[in-house]
C-alpha cells in the first residue's frame, strides 16, 4: 500500500512488546516507516525494544503519554488488557482508536459496554502466532497474509476506522474479516482453544507412559510432533484465554469427547469418521494463516545446497512474482527437502512452476 494511504497516521502506541506486539511494531516499521511507534512494557523489555530499533520511544507515563496517539494497540494478556481499557476510558483524544490483539472478544465487548467506554474501541484478533514467546521471537512477517479479525461494534465502519486502522492493517498485508464478538469466540473455541487442550492431553498421555521399558517419547516424532507443536505454548497466556471463553470451550470439549466416545464404540468400523474428516479437511483453505479466500500453493523439491531459497526468490522476483508465504515441509541432510510456496493466485502459481522448472527445480501445484 502506498505511503499516502497511511500518511494521516503520525503516532501509534503498542502496549505489550511480546512476540505479537513487537512483531506488529516491526511490520509497521517495515511498511510505514513514517509512523512514530511508542511502546509500553517493563523497563527491561523497553530497553531491548529500543536497542533493536523496534520502537522510537518508550511510554513512561501510562496513559498520559498516549493522549495524542492515532491508534493504541493493546497486545497484553487479557487481565492486563481489561485494566488498560479502564485506564484509557476518558484519558485519550476522541480521535484516538483503541484496539486489542486479544484471543477472545465477547468479554472485552461486554466490558466496554459496562464501563460506558467513551473512546473509539474496536476489538481485534490477528489469526497468527509463533511457537516462541517474547520480544526476541518477533518477526516482521508474522502478520503478512494473516486473517485479522475485527469484531463488529458501533465503530466498526466509522470514518476514522476506515481512514486509519483499516489502511494500516492493509499496509502490513493483513487480510481483514469482520465478525460478531460472540461468533468469533464460538469459532475459536473449536479451531484454536480446543486444539490447544487436545495437544496438551496427547503429550501428557504419551509422556505419562514413557519409561525405560516403554520408550514412548522415542517414537513420538514426525506426525506426533507436528500435531502437538502447540503444546509448548505458555500457560501464562492460555489460562486467561480459556477462562474468558469457558462456556464455548466447555461445549467444544463435550462435543469432542462425544466424538472420541463414538470412535471408541466403533473401533472395528471407522470408515464413516475417516471419510467425513477427509471431506471436511479438503475444504480447509490451502494456506496456513487464517480462513479467508485461499492463496495458491506449489511444492518445490530442492537439493541440499546453500543459497536455494535465495535462488528461488530471485528467480520469481525477476518476474515480479511475490512469494506470500514459505514453509519447509520436509528435509533430509545431504538429500534435500520440499518447500511450500504460497502465491497470490493460480495464475502466479502456474507461472512460478514454469519458471522454477526451467532453472532445474521440480515444482508442481499442491493438491
Amino acid at each position: 500500500m502506498p505511503k499516502e494511504e497511511t500518511s494521516n497516521i503520525k503516532t501509534i502506541v503498542i502496549s505489550g512488546l511480546g512476540v505479537m506486539g513487537a512483531s506488529l511494531a516491526m511490520a509497521i516499521r517495515q511498511n510505514c516507516p513514517h509512523i512514530q511507534i511508542l511502546g509500553y512494557d517493563t523497563k527491561e523489555v523497553l530497553a531491548e525494544a529500543s536497542r533493536l530499533n523496534i520502537i522510537d520511544k518508550a511510554v513512561r507515563e501510562w496513559p498520559l503519554d498516549c493522549t495524542d496517539a492515532d491508534i493504541i494497540f493493546l497486545a497484553t494478556p487479557l487481565h492486563i488488557l481489561k485494566q488498560h481499557l479502564q485506564d484509557l476510558n476518558g484519558a485519550v483524544s476522541g480521535q484516538t482508536i483503541i484496539t486489542d490483539l486479544g484471543s477472545t472478544k465477547q468479554e472485552l465487548s461486554d466490558l466496554v459496554r459496562q464501563i460506558d467506554f467513551d473512546g473509539i474501541y474496536i476489538g481485534g484478533h490477528p489469526m497468527t502466532g509463533a511457537e516462541k514467546s517474547g520480544i526476541k521471537a518477533a518477526n516482521p512477517l508474522l502478520y503478512e497474509n494473516a486473517v485479522y479479525v475485527l469484531t463488529s461494534g458501533k465503530h466498526e465502519h466509522s470514518e476514522i476506522v476506515n481512514k486509519k486502522l483499516i489502511p494500516l492493517l492493509k499496509a502490513i498485508k493483513s487480510r481483514i474479516l469482520f465478525l460478531e464478538a460472540n461468533v468469533h469466540d464460538k469459532i475459536l473455541a473449536s479451531v484454536s482453544h480446543l486444539p490447544q487442550l487436545a495437544a496438551i492431553a496427547l503429550v501428557n498421555l504419551a509422556g505419562g507412559q514413557n519409561k525405560p521399558e516403554l520408550p514412548v517419547l522415542e517414537l513420538a516424532a514426525g506426525g506426533f510432533r507436528d500435531l502437538t507443536r502447540i503444546a509448548s505454548s505458555s500457560i501464562d497466556i492460555w489460562q486467561d484465554i480459556i477462562s474468558s471463553n469457558k462456556e464455548n470451550v466447555r461445549e467444544a470439549l463435550s462435543r469432542f469427547i462425544g466424538l472420541l466416545q463414538d470412535e471408541l464404540n466403533t473401533l472395528d468400523n471407522l470408515k464413516e469418521p475417516f471419510e467425513s474428516a477427509n471431506d471436511y479437511r479438503s475444504r480447509l483453505p490451502k494456506q496456513n494463516k487464517g480462513f479467508l479466500s485461499p492463496l495458491s500453493d506449489i511444492l518445490v523439491y530442492v537439493n541440499d545446497e546453500m543459497g536455494v531459497v535465495a535462488k528461488i526468490a530471485n528467480a520469481l522476483s525477476a518476474r515480479a512474482i511475490d512469494i506470500r508465504d514459505i514453509e519447509l515441509l520436509k528435509i533430509r541432510e545431504k538429500e534435500g527437502g520440499v518447500f511450500r510456496l504460497s502465491l497470490a493466485d493460480e495464475t502466479e502459481a502456474a507461472q512460478s512452476i514454469e519458471i522454477l522448472n526451467k532453472i532445474g527445480y521440480k515444482a508442481f501445484m499442491r493438491e
